[in-house]
């Protein structure tokens, strides 16, 4: 996923919603590593969370919606710059990978 915060928003409140949704994430079935990072770029950001399989993602996505622990996540989210994709990992070294 790819988003901005909203303007407003400091980085101490953002790091206290990102891990309070870790939180949530870590729970759910097919978790296996997620990594938050900031575009030096632009100030964007992108959430990699990495699951066993498309099934489970899309359970959490669902998930996600009702559950407290997101709440003060998605408040952070600028909502017209959210975008939410997924991929099929195809290369990697063994050692590189993040579980």
């Amino acid at each position: 996923m790819t988003f901005r915060i909203h303007d407003g928003v400091g980085e101490r409140q953002f790091d206290e919603a990102v891990r309070s949704v870790g939180d949530f994430l870590a729970e759910q079935p097919g978790f296996l590593s997620r990594q938050v990072l900031t575009v030096d770029t632009d100030g964007s950001r992108v959430d990699l969370v990495w699951w066993k399989d498309l099934a489970d993602a899309l359970a959490a996505a669902e998930s996600i919606r009702t559950d407290p622990r997101a709440a003060a996540f998605m408040a952070c989210l600028d909502p017209d710059s959210v975008r939410v994709s997924h991929a099929r990992l195809t290369h990697a070294r063994p050692e590189q990978l993040p579980w």
